[in-house]
């Protein structure tokens, strides 16, 4: 979002695990984007069962959208052609995605978005509530990276929201975060 308003694009974001989505209902809403946008594309490797969609699976997917990765790709094909359109692709298990799906011209550039540094944690904890000191800040990212399990960037987002002005909960509360 942060990205959208300092380039004044707006958003599209499109489920592809919809039901109704289907390669043909794909295509006409990429076609159709507003110029000046930004398309999202979440949870990328769940979008469809198959590079197609056969006669022997069918029923085993019905109700599932008829969307496949060969439409898929024909869709994004022609969305990359399209002047001030940027698509952007999320996944959590990128091994699963069709080499097809983010090869060079396809994908321009891939980044791993990991769990949250020691430096990335004061960072969101100073900008979510600027008036704590910063050993507050320190004292935050300390607890954090000594919980048994990593934490992401949303889920410390999550958690902030959760104690939108309350800070002294957000350090009493901390082993909440990895319920998140």
């Amino acid at each position: 979002m942060a990205l959208a308003g300092a380039i004044d694009y707006s958003i599209c974001v499109l489920n592809l695990s919809d039901k109704g989505m289907s390669d043909d209902r794909l295509t006409h809403l990429l076609t159709n984007a507003p110029e000046q946008s930004i398309i999202l594309l979440e949870d990328i490797d769940a979008a469809f069962v198959s590079r197609d969609v056969t006669k022997e699976n069918s029923i085993a997917y019905q109700g599932m959208g008829r969307l496949t990765l060969s439409g898929l790709l024909n869709a994004l094909d022609g969305v990359a052609s399209a002047e001030a359109r940027i698509l952007f692709m999320t996944t959590n298990y990128i091994e699963r995605l069709d080499k097809a799906l983010i090869r060079p011209g396809r994908v321009d550039l891939k980044e791993y978005v990991g769990h949250a540094t020691d430096y990335q944690l004061q960072q969101m904890f100073r900008r979510f509530y600027p008036d704590e000191p910063e050993s507050r800040a320190q004292e935050f990212s300390q607890m954090v990276m000594s919980l048994e399990q990593p934490v992401s960037a949303a889920q410390v987002q999550g958690f902030f929201m959760m104690y939108k002005k309350e800070p002294d909960c957000v350090v009493k509360n901390i082993k909440e975060i990895v319920n998140l």
